[in-house]
């Protein structure tokens, strides 16, 4: 047997929930069953995977795509608190093991192991309930789930479950080489300009990945804030594992990432139920406490390809998420917030003709149109719409008139304390356990997606800024758009508080639904700033922007970010690069280089272009219209963290596209370009500067170039 992917202690599941019932073939495979005769073992073998299970409910998974030290169990937590107590070990009950070929309706063909332990003390007596599932088409990914039902006298408190504890240390993941750090992607929200992508996990390192409403403060603000992606990710120079729960919905869960003092990490999934907010942690005699159904996914390089596998299982859930974007999602487009909240509109008027020269024909109005969050009613100062709604019309008109689309900003959650429906209608708008409305980092109040009368709200004002004031797709934005805290408002008759929090995702299917209704062309936005998009709200929306990073290595992560969950052609912005000159930390320093060359949209905000600057854009411009990168397939080939230079792929037909990445690159280092056919010679080409740089097989992938900066590449099969 080759070496041990890794160990996993106390796995405790089964009832699997709806989705995984659904059998249509089951077949009993009683070899797969096999007790070792010093230790009842249950071993599972497919091609991809092996796995273990003893006596103690240890799991040990090993990965035959790469050999490799094992990763230990981590002991050091126990897999479920009950009223205080610790409970460890479960004991296997070697008698309970069933073992399946079984067909499901969401995974298909699939091995399938299920088994009963134990857990005794004093008055506790708690059977834990085991399911893994292979499925056959994620043949790198085991899924499972568990239960524990109470089988004592009296009823118990859930305290705290614990799944998919994971030991993992850089000798592990790196071919035994303990001196190199792990990198790690990981899912929680925290505050701005933290990055998510890219995380080195040094000694000391912690952070909780909770996905629920959690406060964050830096220097520039404290806000309460939810949401994110459920997924961590950790990999050395040779391979990754990655963890994720795929229930069909947001969960009040955690994914806490720690580094010992000797570079040890630690992951797990961890359920803590919080009766205030509906959880129930109670389990009557007799009763079952179920958790989330987990993933492991273990890939080579970097997150791209664990968060790819991520989002396929979603797909098969049902949440279903785009893989590409229409046709004119792809558009390089300009926005009004160069000019700011004081704007006027001859100033947008003036800049369109040279926009137009430069080949942007998409021309959207950013924030200060409005008069309050809510009523979003329009600002009738001078210089904007003095005559009111008339003169919005009138502006859309004379946008497209221009020969130019235009699409809306706006917050569609968002509520201003001095709006007319916070006065008027409080009762679409969430409320906290004391009666009050809770407040988002713009010190705004929130409508509750879970209460109908609220999104009737929204469709409303959707079918205004589409139907009636003619403008064709809407920029939704903002980091309360992550997520809603848990609801309170008797009015709106929750089943329990956190379905506001579950429920989010409404928002965003309302917008897009109403928004298709009255323009079935229309493109939909979103940006969720300076977090991690939300993969339950991604069915619902066409282009993906990279969400305000601070720097162009954020930006470069978060499109590959995008790329990956997504589809490899999906439209995924860059968030705005600007002149030098007119740079303020809300956008990203002038790069086309580093746009193009990743696959990303080009989008800006500038407001004036002096000649040189001009000539710039003018020619950028027209490269990302003739090279359509940004809908050709994203190509992982590379490792953001450990191979140097930093290296982005784009595949077009046969064509392949380099970007390269570094502040400066030797000429006398080699750059090796990875997936080229055998026996086939290319052509490389050094487009961004017109230079040939000779031919290159797959057998001598190999060029020579100086650079600073960036290096693109053509690389064109001959």
């Amino acid at each position: 047997m080759k070496n041990l992917l890794g160990f996993i202690q106390n796995f405790q599941c089964i009832n699997m929930k709806e989705g995984m019932k659904y059998r249509i073939v089951l077949l009993w495979v009683g070899c797969w069953l096999f007790f070792s005769s010093d230790a009842q073992t249950v071993r599972v073998s497919t091609e991809k995977l092996n796995i273990s299970i003893d006596k103690e409910v240890s799991f040990h998974f090993q990965w035959s795509s790469e050999d490799h030290i094992p990763i230990a169990t981590d002991q050091t937590r126990a897999a479920l608190v009950v009223n205080g107590v610790q409970c460890s070990p479960f004991i296997l009950d070697p008698s309970s093991v069933k073992q399946e070929q079984t067909r499901f309706q969401e995974w298909g063909m699939s091995k399938v192991t299920a088994f009963v332990s134990h857990f005794q003390n004093k008055d506790l007596n708690i059977l834990q309930s085991t399911r893994l599932v292979l499925p056959e088409k994620f043949p790198d990914v085991v899924l499972i789930e568990q239960s524990y039902t109470n089988k004592g006298k009296e009823r118990i408190h859930i305290d705290s479950v614990t799944s998919l504890p994971l030991r993992v240390s850089p000798k592990q993941l790196s071919s035994g080489q303990q001196d190199h750090l792990l990198a790690s992607f990981q899912g929680g929200i925290n505050e701005w300009g933290r990055d998510y992508a890219l995380i080195w996990l040094s000694p000391g390192f912690s952070q909780d990945n909770f996905q629920g409403m959690h406060q964050t403060v830096s220097p520039e603000r404290i806000e309460m804030i939810g949401g994110g992606m459920p997924f961590v990710d950790i990999w050395g120079k040779n391979m990754g594992v990655a963890i994720a729960h795929i229930e069909k919905e947001p969960q009040w869960v955690s994914l806490p990432v720690k580094v010992d003092a000797d570079s040890i990490a630690r992951i797990s999934i961890v359920e803590v139920p919080d009766e205030s907010i509906g959880m129930d942690g109670w389990v009557a005699p007799g009763e079952s406490f179920e958790t989330v159904l987990s993933a492991l996914i273990f890939h080579k390089l970097d997150f791209h390809d664990g968060l790819r596998q991520y989002g396929e299982l979603l797909r098969t859930r049902g949440v279903d998420i785009p893989t590409s974007s229409p046709q004119a999602a792809y558009e390089p487009y300009w926005k009004s917030w160069g000019f700011e909240l004081d704007f006027t509109l001859e100033e947008i008027y003036g800049i369109l003709p040279e926009l137009k020269d430069l080949g942007i024909y998409v021309a959207n109005l950013d924030d200060g149109w409005f008069d309050y969050y809510g009523d979003w009613k329009v600002n009738r100062s001078e210089g904007k719409f003095p005559g009111g709604e008339e003169d919005m019309i009138d502006f859309v008109d004379s946008v497209h008139q221009r020969g130019f689309r235009t699409n809306l900003w706006w917050y569609p959650l968002g509520v201003s304390p001095e709006s007319d429906l916070a006065k008027n209608h409080g009762d679409l708008l969430v409320m906290d356990k004391d009666g009050n409305y809770p407040k988002e980092s713009r010190q705004l109040y929130q409508l509750c997606p879970a209460y109908g009368p609220a999104m009737d709200h929204v469709e409303g004002l959707v079918k205004r800024f589409i139907k009636t004031w003619g403008y064709d797709g809407l920029y939704t934005d903002t980091r309360g758009l992550s997520a809603v805290p848990p609801c309170y408002n008797k009015k709106h008759k929750h089943k329990t508080p956190m379905e506001s929090f579950q429920q989010t995702t409404r928002v965003f299917e309302v917008i897009d639904e109403t928004l298709k209704k009255y323009n079935k062309e229309g493109l939909h936005e979103v940006c969720i700033c300076a977090v991690p998009h939300s993969p339950y709200h991604m069915p619902y929306y066409q282009i993906s922007s990279a969400s305000d990073p601070v720097d162009l290595l954020q930006t470069r992560r978060r499109i590959k970010v995008e790329k990956a969950i997504h589809g490899p052609s999906y439209a995924a912005g860059d968030c705005y690069q600007v002149p030098d000159d007119e740079w303020s930390g809300f956008s990203v320093p002038q790069s086309f280089q580093s746009a193009v060359g990743t696959g990303g949209q080009v989008t800006t905000f500038y407001t004036d272009l002096d000649s040189v600057q001009y000539a710039i854009w003018k020619r950028w411009i027209q490269e990302y219209r003739s090279l359509e990168l940004s809908s050709a397939d994203y190509t992982n080939l590379y490792d953001i963290a450990f191979d140097k230079p930093e290296v982005h792929v784009v595949k077009k037909g046969r064509e392949m596209y380099y970007g390269f990445y570094a502040d400066l690159w030797s000429k006398t280092d080699p750059i090796e370009l990875r997936g080229l056919e055998q026996g086939v010679s290319y052509k490389v080409l050094d487009y961004a500067n017109g230079r040939d740089l000779g031919m290159v097989t797959a057998d001598k992938p190999y060029v020579y170039s100086g650079f600073k900066e960036f290096l693109l590449l053509r690389v064109t099969p001959e």
